[in-house]
């Protein structure tokens, strides 16, 4: 007797059903450049045939270092395709850690760009596991670089037919790698799935949407939109560089629907003439994450952007999320980063690791379907993150403190290492930024636990102050101050003209501390 075979739906698979059903429209846009899905469904053949014919085999790891691009986009769908393992490495990245991330995903092959390819040349002695002759490169550009457009032109358009299983790997995406060996956080394709099964049937993403990806593909965070947006057939438009003017003339020409992106963009998209001069009323859908949103850019969002719903979202690229929809936020959640996805659950815990009430703060440890395989190659410092919760279940520690309301929405107060305990009270830095945040010559804020003789720590603010700035530093700080409680008040505030970043432009606040704290012992 036959029996059905149970259905295992890949990404790769789910590519050329799109072909077949959506054969002529837009898969991905970059610039001028653009693919059908038909295009698309044949050239991530070409390039999985060519890779196969490098004899990769399944679970070799490919690493990228590339900036937003079609060629990108399809070497990473291409090894995918080949049952290879996508490592798409941070283009800013100082040589050391570069070095250190492609040694420590044990990639076999190197892809770059004429931009990228100098940062790997003067490395190449040290990595270790790339065959000889493994290194290729967008545009030709001889030495040690084989043309990768030789490579893919050589490869068959026919469908490679790799056989996969949900357990296997698909992607390693590395943390920022501001503190130490750099965290590879492996992926398996299931996991994966928490994008396409969990965020977009939430976000309403479909064959119809357009989604734009202003982040580098190289940051989880731009996989939140494209991932269900190319598992529905959707257009991915890739933004090469973001800047304002770039970011609307794209959404206008392209009629971009979807956005995911970081605060930081927000507000530069708020500052510029560009936000009156181009049509962005095709945009539905405006996601927010990577660090907590301030309460004066999102009114400025909803002001200026009215045709999109802005939704907040929270969560680790280890595997959990959680959204505030804009009808969370319409029944009272202003503020809230929202609930689980994808059958996700969050806990509270206390410093000793037990489940805290609704209502209390402390660190926030989740779960969900879509957690990682681990650290890769790093079987402690997977262990170390590691929380067991209710019925022996996996929890990840986020290293985040928040409280959950009495319905369970889900509240950030900031990093438990930017927690500033002042007189033996605990200062969240997120409670003062979004004080200072609301005087209208502030752009952006962000506060750190300097050392002080008698409370041991007291709290200093950086601002970054609009043009034409009139308030000196020491009459904003009296201004926040008289808008904070005693125990959160400013010692001073400093003005910037920029602040360090790190991955999604988050502010590198170690960065900003570690002068303050020189020669002191200190808990950072």
């Amino acid at each position: 007797m036959k029996k059905l075979k149970q259905p295992e739906i890949f990404y790769t698979e789910q590519i050329g059903i799109n072909a077949k059903f959506f054969g002529k429209k837009l898969a991905v846009v970059c610039g001028e450049e653009r693919q059908s899905w038909e295009d698309f469904h044949r050239r991530t053949n070409m390039v999985a045939n060519a890779l196969l014919g490098l004899g990769l085999k399944k679970g070799d790891k490919v690493a990228l270092l590339m900036q937003n691009s079609v060629a990108m986009f399809e070497l990473i769908w291409g090894t995918i395709k080949a049952g290879g393992v996508t490592v798409p490495i941070n283009v800013m990245l100082a040589q050391d850690s570069l070095g250190i991330m492609i040694n420590n995903s044990e990639a076999k092959w190197v892809f770059a760009d004429p931009v990228t390819a100098p940062q790997i040349e003067p490395i190449k002695g040290q990595l270790t596991n790339v065959l000889s002759g493994g290194y290729y490169a967008i545009g030709g550009l001889g030495g040690m670089w084989r043309p990768a457009e030789d490579l893919v032109a050589g490869g068959s358009e026919k469908d490679p037919k790799v056989r996969l299983r949900m357990t296997d790997s698909m992607n390693i995406i590395y943390s920022s790698g501001t503190t130490g060996v750099p965290k590879g956080i492996e992926h398996s394709h299931f996991a994966r799935h928490m994008y396409s099964f969990g965020v977009g049937p939430v976000q309403l993403i479909d064959r119809w949407t357009v989604s734009l990806c202003a982040t580098p593909l190289y940051t989880n965070g731009t996989w939140i939109n494209m991932l269900p947006t190319v598992f529905s057939g959707g257009t991915t438009v890739l933004l090469k560089k973001f800047s304002a003017e770039n970011f609307f003339q794209t959404v206008e020409r392209e009629k971009c629907t979807h956005v995911f992106m970081v605060p930081t963009q927000f507000i530069v998209l708020l500052e510029s003439p560009a936000l009156h001069q181009y049509d962005h009323s095709s945009l539905k859908m405006l996601v927010s994450g990577g660090q907590a949103l301030p309460t004066k850019t999102a009114d400025g969002i909803r002001q200026h952007l009215k045709s999109a719903g802005l939704w907040e979202m929270y969560g680790m690229t280890e595997g959990y999320i959680t959204l505030c929809t804009p009808e969370d936020m319409a029944r009272g959640k202003v503020g809230s980063v929202g609930l689980p996805v994808f059958g996700g659950d969050i806990c509270i815990i206390n410093e000793k690791g037990r489940q805290i009430a609704r209502g209390k703060t402390g660190e926030i440890c989740g779960w969900s379907p879509g957690l990682m395989k681990g650290y890769y190659r790093d079987q402690q410092r997977t262990e170390d993150i590691i929380w067991k919760g209710p019925n022996g279940r996996t929890y990840l520690r986020s290293g985040d403190i928040g409280r959950m309301d009495e319905d369970g929405y889900l509240y950030i107060s900031g990093r438990v290492k930017d927690m500033i305990k002042s007189g033996g009270i605990n200062v969240f830095a997120a409670d003062i930024e979004e004080v200072f945040m609301r005087h209208p010559e502030v752009m952006e804020a962000t506060a750190i636990g300097i050392p002080h003789d008698k409370w041991g720590e007291t709290p200093l603010l950086f601002a970054i102050m609009r043009e034409g700035v009139t308030i000196s530093e020491t009459a904003l700080a009296e201004w926040g101050n008289a808008r904070l409680g005693k125990f959160q008040r400013v010692a001073r505030v400093e003005y910037r003209r920029e602040f360090p970043r790190v991955t999604h432009d988050k502010v590198n606040k170690r960065a900003l501390r570690d002068p303050y704290w020189e020669g002191r012992e200190k808990k950072i």
